[in-house]
């Protein structure tokens, strides 16, 4: 993405955005800094959020705050990223909820495949008391801050070398899923694949040598780190969508002024919406794109794959608790 398209697409999503050339002095200026990494590329949504993020703070600041981005995986996978957040190394990431139900097993439950009726229904859980109440143990198990949990991801799907209608004809088909989140092998297992856990910078490579057959990625994701290039079938699975999470170290955040932290979260929710627009005005282009490069686009019926993953519902429901799941269910 060009830097004038970039410098377009963030002005009109934020309501004051300084002049570049101030933010640039504020960044250098600036008393404090947060180091915020990300896995998301250059260009993706996240990416874009995360740049409308950092005007937001930089230019609301007066120069107290500055906002270094380390994009692709520059900072390590989701695993190091989340515990280099916990241990001060860097101030921020923004990740997948995958990971952090390393840390607080009960969190799984927002990982769950077929899990959301609508993205209504997600939002009102993640940003809503359920979500809240969630994210607090988990800050107090971690040292890490949720700050607004409003930056939706696309849909998720299969992009595999193999056509498969049926969880029974998935047999064989070797999947990378996100390290560190044994849930997934479990439900990819359900589902007829043999899971193959890795960092997410890992998976491109992992499918060009043959070491994976498939990957299960939103349309940005697939599209923008070129995964289209590899796979020949897009199976429309539609397992899951999600929400990313912006993780900040607590003690860093509580370490700064009442004003910084408002701005901080005003600043994350603006970029999350923001964030979550884009993600969604772009998914049908991108599956066009996707489609346009050779990729078979094989429909499903997701009835039998939703049936496959009830058993592991049940199977964990004494980590979450039959009530939390009923909370969510009822949202």
């Amino acid at each position: 993405m060009s830097a004038t398209r970039r410098s377009v697409l963030l002005a009109g999503a934020a309501t004051v955005v300084a002049p570049v050339l101030g933010m640039r002095q504020a960044a250098r200026a600036a008393d404090q800094t947060i180091k915020l990494a990300l896995i998301a590329q250059v260009g993706q949504p996240v990416e874009r959020g995360a740049q409308l993020f950092k005007q937001l703070v930089e230019s609301g600041s007066n120069g107290k705050l500055g906002v270094q981005i380390f994009p692709g995986g520059q900072l390590g996978g989701e695993i190091e990223q989340q515990d280099s957040v916990a241990n001060g190394t860097i101030q921020m990431c923004n990740l997948g909820v995958a990971v952090t139900a390393g840390k607080l097993p009960k969190l799984n439950i927002l990982n769950m495949y077929y899990l959301w009726k609508d993205r209504d229904h997600m939002d009102r859980v993640m940003t809503g008391p359920v979500g809240q109440k969630l994210f607090k143990e988990y800050e107090e198990r971690t040292g890490n801050r949720v700050l607004p949990a409003n930056w939706q991801q696309g849909t998720r799907q299969m992009l595999a070398n193999r056509k498969a209608l049926t969880p029974a004809e998935m047999r064989g088909i070797k999947i990378r899923v996100t390290a560190g989140a044994p849930i997934f092998n479990e439900l990819w297992s359900a589902m007829g694949a043999n899971p193959v856990p890795l960092p997410f910078p890992e998976a491109y490579s992992a499918m060009q040598t043959g070491v994976v057959d498939a990957v299960e990625l939103p349309a940005d994701w697939i599209f923008n780190n070129g995964f289209h290039k590899l796979g020949k079938f897009l199976l429309e699975t539609e397992h899951s969508f999600y929400t990313n999470l912006p993780l900040i170290n607590a003690k860093f955040f509580n370490g700064l002024s009442p004003d910084l932290q408002k701005l901080v979260e005003d600043a994350s929710r603006q970029a999350g919406k923001f964030q979550t627009e884009t993600v969604l005005k772009e998914q049908a282009d991108l599956l066009g794109k996707i489609k346009d490069g050779g990729v078979e686009m094989v429909k499903l019926d997701v009835e039998p794959f939703r049936q496959s993953v009830r058993p592991v519902y049940e199977k964990n429901m004494g980590i979450w608790g039959r009530e939390l799941y009923e909370q969510i269910s009822a949202a």
